[in-house]
């Protein structure tokens, strides 16, 4: 057996005989979740409330098992990484809570004055977003006051941004430090994009699914196909938007660091409204005739086609779902090595990739060899966006040792190590100056 030391951060050998790393999350959690939410769909169905609750509900289905499994039974909030303390005993300080408060005052007025400045947040797109936000404000702040003042009262290390920004406030500007406030400001300006998003995504796909009519729905005239496709990202949407609401310390589901590269930030942003739409449009409309025409005279085939779509945006779903509360673009929460990150370092990204060559086929336009050329390029182009949004996202999490002994152990572990080994370029590498690289076997 041949050790290789990993960087100086993990203080150990990664050997290729270790276990995979833990994880942040349990898989099977995010499993009872997966079922309470199958069966808040199957209810939702039968039941004519209009969407939001019906979106509430779901959200609930996903949030209260993983908080009761987490909190309850893992005790997350016991872990170091969550830098609380209980040893030492809930201390309650006013002044201190107080000047956090405000603290989160001024995250958040930046936040609304945003939101009031750019004309992308006017209109009724994203009033499914902010109608509950205004609907549930004080109830929110009530909770955000026990809430800061709770954590306030077991951190290791209180003087947090929070604090550092109300001190600021308050003409206190030693206080702040700005390594701590350019991150700070980098996961709320994640939060503050997505979330909104997100909500309105949810919201349209719980009234397609939850309003799908079944009737004469088979996998021959693929509107079976079509409910499960449009229903796997329902479950996707939902834990989606649990990750991006939830994101407490005292479940160690918090930001440790927002992604720091504005090349991180152009790759994940390309991918999401409104700028997909607009670059999309000109630069890579990439969509072809689509595999259901394409395969319409071979109906065993198209169907076998189908089946295989549908098994990977159950596997993009899952990839969501393993992420409990901690789901986020551009933000490490903790390193995940369960579920479909066993097998790979981005599951999600490529099973989407691979489902839209399978679901668009642009390759297959028919009589014309040239445009279909164009589109199948045009896709690879989306395909090189994902993997630098891989790549950023790796040299991100490699400040954490844990995913680094994490991504070695994938170059010998993964499903794909085979690839990685005739293609070189593909296996992980350790950051410098600690760069070491486990050997290939043959």
């Amino acid at each position: 057996m041949t050790s290789i030391p990993s960087y100086s951060m993990a203080r150990r050998a990664v050997s290729i005989e270790e276990p995979c790393p833990s994880s942040a999350t349990h898989f099977g959690v995010s499993l009872a979740a997966l079922g309470c939410v199958l069966a808040a769909v199957a209810a939702l169905r039968r039941w004519p409330a209009d969407t939001s609750t019906r979106v509430g509900i779901l959200l609930l289905a996903a949030a209260l098992p993983i908080g009761i499994g987490e909190l309850a039974i893992l005790k997350v909030h016991r872990r170091a990484s969550t830098g609380l303390d209980w040893s030492k005993g809930f201390q309650f300080d006013a002044a201190r809570t107080l000047t956090k408060v405000l603290g989160l005052a001024v995250t958040l007025g930046a936040i609304g004055l945003a939101y009031w400045v750019f004309p992308e947040y006017h209109g009724s797109f994203y009033e499914p977003f902010f109608g509950p936000l205004r609907r549930y404000a004080v109830p929110l702040a009530a909770f955000a006051i026990v809430y800061i003042s709770l954590v306030d009262g077991l951190m290791r290390e209180p003087r947090d941004i929070y604090w550092q920004l109300g001190r600021a406030a308050l003409g206190k500007f030693t206080d702040l430090h700005r390594a701590d406030l350019a991150n700070h400001a980098r996961g709320w300006l994640v939060k503050a994009f997505f979330l909104p998003l997100m909500v309105v995504y949810v919201h349209g796909s719980a009234g397609r699914v939850l309003d799908f009519s079944l009737d004469g729905a088979t996998w021959a005239n693929l509107r079976l196909y079509d409910f499960l496709y449009d229903g796997a990202f329902l479950v996707d949407l939902t834990f989606t938007v649990i990750g991006y609401s939830l994101s407490f310390r005292l479940a160690d589901a918090h930001v440790r660091s927002a992604e720091p590269t504005m090349l991180g930030w152009a790759a994940a942003l390309f991918c999401y409204q409104p700028f997909y739409s607009l670059w999309e449009k000109q630069y890579v409309p990439y969509a072809g005739p689509g595999f259901g025409a394409v395969l319409a005279e071979w109906p065993t085939l198209r169907a076998l086609w189908a089946g295989v779509i549908i098994a990977l945006v159950v596997a993009y779903a899952l990839t969501t779902i393993t992420f409990g509360w901690r789901f986020s673009n551009l933000t490490h929460r903790g390193i995940l090595t369960n579920g479909p990150f066993r097998f790979t370092k981005h599951p999600a990204y490529l099973s989407k990739n691979v489902s839209w060559w399978m679901a668009s086929m642009p390759f297959a336009l028919a009589g014309s060899p040239q445009e279909a050329l164009r589109h199948s390029l045009m896709l690879l182009c989306i395909n090189a966006i994902y993997f630098l949004r891989a790549r950023t996202e790796e040299r991100h999490l490699s400040r954490d040792p844990r995913y680094v002994a994490y991504a070695l152990w994938i170059n010998e572990h993964g499903a794909f190590r085979a690839l990685g080994r005739w293609l070189p370029f593909l296996r992980y590498r350790a950051p410098s100056p600690h760069r070491q690289e486990l050997p290939a076997r043959s």
